[in-house]
Order: C-alpha cells, then sequence, then structure tokens
C-alpha cells in the first residue's frame, strides 16, 4: 500500500492509492488493477511514479506535448529515488481520472511514436498500450505508458520541439504529483547521473578451490525411494478398515477414529513426499559440503570507487545442482503421515501458554537465491557494498551433478552495483570431482 504525504499551508493530511507499487504493472489483470485504483483515488494521489490524464488525443499538438512532457519528466528521475516503487518504472494512464473512464482514441504504434517524437527524439525507452477497461458504461481503452527505469550515465532528456512557453531544451522533471521544468538542484543532480557514464563497475569474482560434485551413481537414487514410499502409503488405502479387537466402546480409551478421506489423504501423502524429496537433496548438499569442496566467492572491489549494492549472478547449465549451505541447519525430514484408517492418538492440550501471546517479529535472513529457467541453474547473491579494495565472502553453495560433468564445468558470472554504470560479464571454470558418496536415510526419516 502507498501512502502519499501532501502538505499546504493550511492543511497537512494523508492520501492512500489502494495499490501494491512493488512490482512493474506487467500483463492485463495488474495494468487494470491500477486504472481501478485511479478511479477510487483523488488527484492528490498522483506520484513521482503515477500520473493520469482524464482525456487527451496524441494525434493532436496538445496531446502529444502533453505525453511527452511526462515522459520526459520520468526519465529524468534519480534512479535510486525512482528505484523505490515499481523497481524504477513509471506510468502514464490517459483516458482515466478519479471517478471516470474516458478512453482514448486508439492509433498505430508507428503513429504515436512519430507523434510523440517531435517532443522527446530519439529517445525510446518507453513503451505504451491500449488498456481495455469496463466500468459497467462499456469497454473503452485506456492508454498505458511505462516509461522504464532511470540508470546511471544517463543524459538529461531535454523538449526538443518548442511548444507555447516551452523552447526547446527545456528539462522536465517528475516532482511528488507534478511534471514541471527542473530547478537548479535536480539539474545538478542529473548532471552528475551523466557524469557516472565514465564510472564503471569493476569488480573480480574468484571461486577459490571451488569443484562441482559429480555423484552420478545416485542419479534415479531420489526418485527410487519416492517411489517406494508412495506405493507404501498409498497401499494403505487398500487395506481393510480398522476394526477394534474389543469393541467400538473401547475406541475412546485407544484413541479417535481417523476422519481422513482418501482424497485427503492422498494430498498429504504428497505434500509428505515433497517435503521429503526436499529433505534428501538438502541431506545430499550437506555431505557434498563435508566431504567436497563447495563455491565459497570471493568478490573484490579492485578500484577507488565506493560501489553500492553490488549484486552477483551466477549462472551453469541445469547438469548442475546447487544447495545453499547452512552448517547450523540441521535436515528437516518430514513425519510421515498416520496410518491410514487407524486409530489416531489423542491430541492433549498441551500446558504451555500461547505462542501468539508473545510478540515475535522473526528476522530478515537474505540468503542467494537459486532458480530453475530455460535450461539453467541461477545463483542470485544478496546485493553487498564495497568499499575500495575491500574483499567480502559470499555464502557457501553446494554444486553437484549427478550426471557425468565436462571436465571442467564453465559457467558464466555478472555483476552490477546501483552508483555507477554497466555490468562485467567473465566466465567461470570449476573443476568437476568425482565422489563416492554413500548415501543413507537416517531413521529419523522414518522411511519404514
Amino acid at each position: 500500500m502507498l501512502e502519499v504525504q501532501l502538505t499546504t499551508k493550511d492543511l497537512r493530511t494523508t492520501m492512500t492509492l489502494n495499490f501494491e507499487a512493488e512490482q512493474p504493472v506487467v500483463g492485463l489483470k495488474r495494468q487494470q488493477a491500477l486504472i481501478k485504483a485511479v478511479l477510487g483515488a483523488s488527484s492528490a494521489d498522483e506520484t513521482r511514479w503515477l500520473e493520469w490524464k482524464s482525456r487527451l488525443d496524441v494525434s493532436k499538438a496538445e496531446g502529444a506535448f502533453a505525453v511527452s512532457k511526462a515522459i520526459l519528466g520520468f526519465a529524468n528521475r534519480m534512479p535510486d529515488v525512482a528505484g523505490q516503487w515499481v523497481e524504477g518504472h513509471a506510468y502514464l494512464l490517459v483516458g482515466v481520472e478519479e471517478e471516470a473512464v474516458h478512453g482514448v482514441t486508439t492509433h498505430d504504434v508507428e503513429k504515436v511514436d512519430a507523434w510523440l517524437g517531435r517532443y522527446i527524439g530519439d529517445f525510446d525507452r518507453y513503451q505504451f498500450t491500449y488498456v481495455p477497461f469496463d466500468n459497467g458504461e462499456g469497454t473503452r481503452h485506456v492508454m498505458l505508458v511505462d516509461v522504464f527505469p532511470p540508470r546511471w550515465g544517463d543524459p538529461l532528456h531535454t523538449l526538443r520541439k518548442e511548444y507555447q512557453s516551452f523552447y526547446p531544451g527545456t528539462v522536465f522533471h517528475r516532482y511528488a504529483g507534478k511534471t514541471q521544468p527542473a530547478r537548479p538542484a535536480e539539474i545538478e543532480a542529473l548532471t552528475g547521473r551523466a557524469r557516472r557514464a565514465s564510472q564503471r563497475i569493476d569488480v573480480t569474482v574468484d571461486p577459490a578451490d571451488a569443484t562441482v560434485a559429480v555423484v552420478s551413481h545416485l542419479e534415479g537414487v531420489r526418485e527410487q525411494v519416492l517411489d517406494v514410499l508412495r506405493e507404501d502409503l498409498l497401499g494403505q488405502l487398500e487395506a481393510p478398515p480398522f476394526r477394534p479387537p474389543f469393541g467400538a466402546s473401547l475406541i475412546g480409551l485407544c484413541g479417535t477414529p481417523d476422519h481422513r478421506s482418501p482424497e485427503e489423504f492422498r494430498d498429504e501423502v504428497g505434500e509428505y513426499l515433497r517435503d521429503f524429496g526436499a529433505a534428501m537433496l538438502q541431506a545430499l548438499a550437506q555431505e557434498v559440503g563435508v566431504v567436497g569442496t563447495p563455491l565459497r566467492l570471493k568478490l573484490t572491489n579492485p578500484g577507488e570507487t565506493f560501489l553500492a549494492k553490488v549484486e552477483v549472478i551466477v549462472s551453469f547449465t541445469d547438469s548442475v545442482q546447487a544447495h545453499l549451505l547452512d552448517g547450523d541447519q540441521e535436515v528437516d525430514w518430514p513425519t510421515r503421515p498416520a496410518t491410514y484408517g487407524a486409530l489416531q492418538p489423542y491430541a492433549f492440550p498441551s500446558m504451555i501458554p500461547s505462542m501468539r501471546h508473545f510478540p515475535y517479529t522473526p528476522q530478515t535472513v537474505h540468503y542467494p537465491e537459486i532458480e530453475h529457467e530455460e535450461g539453467h541453474t541461477i545463483l542470485r547473491y544478496p546485493p553487498v557494498d564495497l568499499r575500495p579494495n575491500e574483499t567480502v565472502p559470499l555464502d557457501p553453495i553446494a554444486l553437484y551433478s549427478t550426471r557425468e560433468a565436462p571436465e571442467p564445468v564453465v559457467g558464466q558470472w555478472r555483476a552490477t552495483a546501483t552508483n555507477v554504470s554497466g555490468n562485467i560479464r567473465r566466465s567461470v571454470s570449476i573443476p568437476a570431482q568425482k565422489l563416492d558418496i554413500d548415501f543413507r536415510v537416517p531413521r529419523e526419516a522414518n522411511l519404514s
């Protein structure tokens, strides 16, 4: 929820735009949600990342200039300020205002780009679409212009064609709720933004003595174990129902009847198998961390420039699996579902006071994110600040492959920083190491 604080000479109030402004506005559903939020807002809710116009026709000079002015204002924001909302994007809606959807006339993209180009020149870091929206009065189209996040090193974007009292070279800037010619302070800041084009990121990433553990003898073991568990558990659905040997009157002394339906039991088994499979991977990674050589990257700033929020992303082909290593964390083996149809033990009331009476806010732990996309394993490390000539170690990761891996395994890393321009990309070569791991599931895993 975004809250915008407004100040006038006689009034201080808080207005609220009912829209989650953490992620970019992507997809029809979210685009329509933004339009709906504007319908329920007030004109005071326009922000540094959002502006709307009730009626404009971009085929006319007045409409083309108004849209161009908004685009230039959004483009002339500072990256660190813009990044506080919707990941730096900014949006202009045309054809909607508070409590009313007017819609716009739709035009071909080529024509609209030409009309806007008279005022914004060759600036092309924007795109627009027409969003269909029905507010109960028939479907109308709202023009949504997405201005991409400003970057360090971007030049000042100026007006290219005169319009009324605005001359070519005018620098528009987006302030809270309005777009207007930039003041000296903003001109100076934008000049500093442009200077950073010559300041490019320069870091090194050292994988030290890391290896990719090749455990090809374990290919299929995880699936085999899960198949055995699945067959054993779901086989309980075929067993005859439980009958107490001494009559139903004694059931209450032994426990309570099983009230789970077959579908509920299948869902419970599915959840158990997912958790069990994840625990097996965690156990394998910990074993690799003990007998192998995990990836412990060292990130170094060799220059004299402070680097803010340096983010490192490493990618390998999907033949390489990765798992975060946490030496203090035990493998979280899930509890096996209770036998289907058997009496369930009593759940006696706990004598321990409910934890909800004790306010507790868990701390946020920023671990590397491990993702799998388009045939690659992606390691995304949390951003860190680097002082000049500083080296920081990144969290250890176990790398392994259940398939035969090439020698060596070649991946790629890239790094970016928020206060300098560009990114740096390099390949990384890591030797493969065959490991003979005796993978055993402990008793507490409730395998049988």
